[in-house]
This record gives structure tokens, sequence and C-alpha cells, in this order.
């Protein structure tokens, strides 16, 4: 362990709770951020079946539709 003696200045009783309390708050953070700045994510978590459909609907069409061939002159 690279940082094995940090725990001779900071008891293991007092700096687990902490680290873990950190990784939690942000974990938090950073949900509530993609929740509350996105438009798809709460969409895709109600379980929006038309939302969930139209991307691969669309990509499917862009796919099977070809290109017009060039006319020629």
């Amino acid at each position: 362990m690279i940082y094995g003696k940090i725990w001779l200045v900071v008891k293991p009783s007092v700096g687990i709770p902490v680290f873990l309390g950190a990784v939690a708050v942000s974990s938090f953070a950073v949900h509530y951020a993609l929740l509350t700045h996105t438009t798809w994510l709460p969409k895709y978590l109600n379980g929006n079946a038309q939302v969930m459909a139209a991307a691969p609907a669309a990509a499917a069409a862009a796919v099977a539709t070809p290109d017009e061939p060039a006319k020629k002159k």
C-alpha cells in the first residue's frame, strides 16, 4: 500500500467514514446533475417506450434508405 503511513496520522475510525462519506456525496452530486441537466435520462428511467424506440427506428431508417444515385449528364 503506497499511502499506508496516512493511518499513523489519521485514525482509521475517522478516516474511513470520511472517505466513504465523500464518495457518497460526490456520487449523489453527479447523479443529481445528470437528472437535472439532461432531458433523456429521466425519460429513460421512467421507461418511456416512445423515446427508447425512436432512436433505433431513426437509425434503421437512415441505414435502409440509400442515397440517390448521381445523375449522369
